[in-house]
């Protein structure tokens, strides 16, 4: 199967080193950064996420070290007047109830804990990792990459899998570039975690199995319980026209907004919404992303994207990793059949053209889904009907709970390298052909 190199341990990258070494590949996972390390993430991994890294065989044990998620609670900002400010929010409760949706079950769990575990799941695959360590991809030339690795002499590899994330960097020197498709727009994405103790003085309490959804006319914030009790905040957020362009400022007139939504929801009295302001601006350590929506050219040659580094549609609840595992998965069993020269011809011999094609289908419906639903949460009548239809019968979000936890099916790998006539069979040529 070939040498093959991957940029990035995020969960696309770890879940692709995986099955490439389930495959039968020499896999090299290169990661710039320092494990355990947070990131601004929302931490819910969904029902789909969980049957891909059940192919895997890795499903059980993040189910094991993760908490369930089963149902959403959402608050819909619906009255003509919004809280703009933190000022005068006894009256909160004014705007808002909340109404709650069963969902398929997911786990929720922080995302220094979920890369961790799933890099040395990779090792155990028999993955070399190099961390810290980035890598630079030199050039490209006929069925070689050259890899500048940072800590060794120059590498040559079959094929070369950037999954850098949102924010990360894979340098390039004289080979193809994955230029953006779609520039980078939309929310700026913002995440931080609230302890225990400082949620129980807030008063913010979320049931078990609960994502807590607040969304307004600026974007909308989730919050889910990690194992260790705190509380992650994600918040995507569309900055208003009059905040400073000064970088501090801007953040910090970013958390202005996130704390009105919150505080819109009616849950917190006078006290605790002073209580928790003081924790948004003195307490809190935020991250930051840039702007959310985004998408690049997957592939060229035998140079591929997967995860939020081929693209991110701005997900509501976690939907980014699922995304990232289900690529990490599929790049891998196209380069099978790739390797066995069984895939359907599809670009010429050009392996890039033949995942750039197939990145841009297997999930378009549910990124398309997810990029309506978070445009039309910012409109006050959507989320009127919303908060009002869905009070009265939650069956009405089926079709959307439904379709995002449906993904790909995968078939399953054991730990054991199975023999070319095992891993390409009609079910894989049918999955990735299609």
């Amino acid at each position: 199967m070939g040498k093959v190199a991957i940029i990035g341990a995020g969960v696309a990258g770890s879940a692709a080193a995986i099955r490439f070494a389930q495959r039968g590949a020499r896999v090299t996972l290169f990661e710039r950064a320092v494990f355990p390390r947070e990131k601004v993430c929302g931490c819910c991994l969904g029902a789909a996420g969980l049957a891909a890294l059940d192919a895997i065989g890795v499903g059980q044990s993040i189910r094991e070290r993760g908490v369930p998620t089963t149902f959403f609670h959402g608050f819909f900002q619906t009255t003509e007047k919004e809280p703009k400010n933190t000022e005068s929010v006894a009256a909160a409760g004014e705007f808002v109830r909340g109404v709650r949706v069963p969902i398929q079950e997911g786990s929720a769990l922080s995302r220094a804990d979920l890369d961790q575990h799933l890099l040395s799941l990779a090792v155990q695959a028999g993955v070399e990792v190099r961390q810290p360590c980035e890598a630079t991809i030199v050039s490209e030339s006929g069925e070689k990459v050259l890899v500048d690795t940072g800590c060794k002499s120059l590498e040559e590899f079959d094929l070369v899998v950037v999954a850098s994330g949102l924010t990360g960097r894979f340098r390039q020197r004289d080979a193809a570039d994955l230029h953006w498709v779609e520039t980078p727009n939309g929310p700026m994405g913002l995440s931080a975690h609230v302890s225990e103790s400082d949620a129980s003085k807030v008063g913010w309490h979320l049931d078990p199995g609960e994502i807590q959804m607040h969304c307004g006319g600026d974007g909308y914030v989730g919050i889910v319980r990690l194992p260790n009790g705190d509380l992650d905040i994600a918040a995507a957020i569309h900055p208003r026209r009059k905040s400073t362009s000064d970088v501090a400022g801007g953040r910090q007139g970013i958390q202005q907004q996130i704390l009105a939504l919150l505080l819109g929801s009616g849950l917190f009295n006078s006290a605790q919404s002073q209580q928790l302001g003081h924790w948004f601006t003195e307490v809190a350590q935020w991250q930051t992303t840039p702007p959310l929506r985004r998408r690049r050219l997957s592939g060229r040659g035998r140079i591929v994207a997967i995860g939020d580094a081929a693209g991110y549609v701005e997900p509501l609840t976690g939907e980014g990793m699922t995304w990232g595992i289900e690529g990490g998965l599929a790049v891998a069993d196209l380069w099978a059949l790739y390797r066995l020269q069984q895939m359907t011809p599809n670009g010429g011999a050009d392996f890039g053209a033949n995942w750039e094609l197939r990145a841009t289908k297997f999930q378009t419906r549910r990124r398309q889904l997810c990029r309506w639903v978070t445009g039309m949460v910012r409109y006050r009548p959507a989320r009127w009907l919303a908060c009002h239809g869905l009070r009265r019968a939650h069956w009405l979000a089926t079709p959307f709970t439904r379709s995002l936890a449906n993904g790909p099916r995968f078939d399953t790998t054991s730990t054991i390298h199975r023999t070319a006539s095992s891993f390409a069979d009609a079910s894989l040529r049918t999955h990735v052909s299609s």
